[in-house]
């Protein structure tokens, strides 16, 4: 697989900084993750788009704009676990956003540990209180994409936009 390099990294994060946040929520981040925040720690892809196959054979692609950081930055994952920990589910975690506020996050639970699912925030109905502790309950506007956060990556296109003449 051809590298697709981040810009906007934020500074360099330790192990302890990572499980610190695993347990202040009581989750264990995959590996891929964690190794992914070692490396960059945020940022954003030159390839980012991710194409997402629809009922109808159709493609829509999801651009995701930036991967949250850890500790530095001005939003980070320990910030949107904060804000966004009453609408979501208790298996997801928020780990990049599109630029319509989107959001991409990562299940840690253990149905589907490490898999990647889009929240589109225009047609997100969050799980009611009583099924937040339930597998796989995540809500409308949940759509999967990947089922593992390196196959994300590995799934992140360039989308050329043709030029006008």
């Amino acid at each position: 697989m051809e590298p697709n390099p981040f810009r906007g990294t934020k500074e360099a994060v330790s192990l302890a900084d990572i499980v610190a946040i695993e347990q202040a929520y009581g989750f264990v981040l995959p590996d891929d993750y964690k190794a992914h925040l070692l490396q960059y720690n945020g940022g954003w892809p030159l390839r980012k788009s991710f194409a997402e196959p629809t009922q109808d054979g159709k493609l829509l692609l999801r651009k995701i704009s930036d991967f949250k950081s850890v500790k530095y930055g001005p939003l980070t994952l320990e910030q949107s676990l904060r804000s966004l920990r009453a609408s979501l589910h208790n298996d997801l975690v928020p780990f990049g956003t599109e630029t319509g506020g989107d959001l991409f996050v990562l299940s840690v639970g253990t149905e589907d540990y490490g898999s990647v699912y889009y929240i589109s925030h225009e047609s997100y109905k969050p799980p009611k209180r009583t099924e937040r502790q339930q597998p796989r309950q995540y809500g409308k506007g949940v759509s999967f994409l990947a089922p593992s956060f390196t196959a994300f990556l590995a799934g992140l296109i360039k989308v050329e936009v043709p030029e006008e003449e």
